[in-house]
């Protein structure tokens, strides 16, 4: 045997696999995006030497575009695959499709997470029916590993149709805004059956702002650099414990200006979430789409927390079916991968128009209200300012489960906002009175200092304390801290009904 000529054999082969030119532009090859995603020379390929099925276009090559395998990201153990537009466009292949679901099972039998990387101008259509199958085969396992391993997906160019699918299944979706497009039908189809031009379909701004993305960047530097961020938060499976990530900010840390700050008129709560964090540090999802919520990921006494929080600057953080779905949604991956879920509620009450209640209103509340009642993990909730009717009740309130609640002494509950509680239950006496503005302002202060005083809340056993803001970061610390062993029995059942 002349091992000479095996090596030689196996070099060419090699560069036939990688050799091939670079399209230009902004995109990167399958294999320079690995080396972005995983610690510097710990990426392993697997199935690279996969050949495609032979058919009648020889021009297409034999090797498939598609590069799969893990490495270590963060020092956690990932696995990845990535489509190259630089080979037959990333046409995913019968091939393409068996390197992808061999990702999924190690993945699977590891307890890591999956990274999908999509930039494809579709399937290859020469080999037919065979080839959809396998896109629906790719799908039926990223369902059936949801909620078991994290699963991440970045849109560097196009992702159509099946890929749209797989993309969405994924628990958090970037997207790159120069060349990134995620849809299901393409624009063209779209301008042939509409007046539409199709020129804004799935781009990244779109993706962004609707909720379909968490996150849209300028480059692929900064995307795959944020992935790397945020999967420091999550564990790698269901069944791991809780992250615990390292600081040396003191839990007991004052929060001296928050007493100030939050009675301040339409304030920015990431200003309180950054006081709160270990280091003033978070990592937001979905900021671009319903603005009246945010959803974030931080360290709280070195453990990582989700924070689903009202933003008072923003409509007055009033409720509204995108807010929601957007909460809903970031609830059940917490949930799923056993990390707390902190709330901060300071909210005007529940948006009033007929484009709310258009937008089937009734349905994302009960999401949001069903993700907070099946969230097993422990749930701590801050009422901070404002906490009305309906927006209160599905706002992480102790009726749904939360373990731990706290309010400011400047927090306002109640079925009612003040203004309108006086007007419905005193108009009477008020308009009998014979200074009706004295009345209506006497008896407004009263119902403010006293009906919607937390202590009232907190006599029914709603809120368990009442806390200074200044002791916001060292009590959410001690609540973190009380509930890390936290074990609920629930009901046997496969799932619920849930309202999406």
């Amino acid at each position: 045997m002349d091992l000479q000529k095996r090596l030689d054999f196996i070099e060419e082969t090699k560069k036939k696999i990688f050799g091939l030119p670079k399209t230009g532009g902004s995109k990167k090859t399958a294999i320079e995006r690995m080396s972005l995603l995983f610690d510097e020379n710990t990426f392993v390929e697997t199935g690279g030497y996969i050949k495609k099925r032979a058919n009648e276009f020889p021009e297409q090559g034999n090797y498939e575009g598609i590069a799969a395998g893990y490495g270590s990201v963060g020092g956690k153990l990932v696995f990845a695959y990535s489509q190259d537009f630089s080979k037959m466009s990333g046409a995913l292949s019968e091939a393409g499709v068996k390197k992808i679901l061999a990702v999924y099972s190690m993945a699977e039998k590891n307890g890591a997470p999956v990274v999908s990387i999509f930039d494809s101008s579709g399937v290859l259509v020469t080999e037919g029916i065979d080839v959809l199958a396998g896109y629906g085969a790719i799908i039926c396992k990223a369902t059936v590993l949801s909620g078991v391993v994290p699963q991440y997906s970045l849109v560097c160019g196009t992702c159509a149709g099946g890929a749209a699918v797989v993309a969405s299944i994924s628990d958090f979706v970037f997207i790159e805004k120069n060349n990134g497009k995620i849809f299901i039908a393409p624009p063209f189809a779209i301008r042939n059956k509409t007046e539409n031009s199709g020129g804004d379909i799935g781009n990244a701004r779109l993706a962004a702002k609707n909720g379909q993305c968490a996150k849209a960047f300028d480059g692929e530097e900064a995307m795959f650099s944020a992935l790397c961020d945020l999967i420091e938060y999550i564990p790698s499976n269901n069944l791991e414990k809780n992250i615990y990530l390292g600081s040396e900010d003191d839990a007991n840390r004052l929060n001296e200006t928050l007493a100030d700050y939050a009675l301040s008129e339409n304030y920015d709560m990431k200003r309180i979430i950054a006081e709160i964090a270990d280091n003033g540090k978070m990592f937001e999802v979905y900021e671009d789409y319903a603005k009246n919520m945010i959803c974030a990921f931080v360290s709280i006494a070195e453990t990582a927390v989700g924070v689903v929080a009202n933003q008072p600057k923003e409509s007055g953080g009033a409720v509204c079916p995108e807010s929601c779905d957007k909460a809903a949604r970031f609830i059940y991956v917490c949930d799923n991968f056993n990390i707390p879920v902190l709330s901060l509620v300071d909210t005007s009450g529940t948006a009033i128009s007929e484009e709310a209640e258009n937008s089937r209103f009734a349905l994302c509340a009960a999401k949001l209200a069903s993700a907070y009642s099946m969230a097993s993990v422990p749930k701590i909730t801050v009422n901070i300012g404002r906490a009305y009717g309906a927006a209160y009740a599905i706002m992480g309130s102790k009726g749904l489960g939360a373990d731990v609640v706290m309010a400011y002494p400047t927090a306002q509950i109640g079925i009612l906002p003040p203004e309108t509680a006086v007007e419905m239950i005193y108009g009477g006496e008020i308009a009998n009175d014979p200074n009706p503005i004295a009345k209506r302002d006497q008896l407004f202060e009263l119902w403010e200092v006293e009906k919607s005083s937390p202590v009232e809340a907190a006599s029914g056993g709603a809120i368990d304390n009442i806390i200074e803001p200044a002791k916001t970061r060292q009590m959410v610390a001690s609540a973190v801290y009380l509930l890390q062993s936290k074990k609920e029995a629930r009901p046997a059942k496969k799932y619920n009904r849930l309202p999406i």
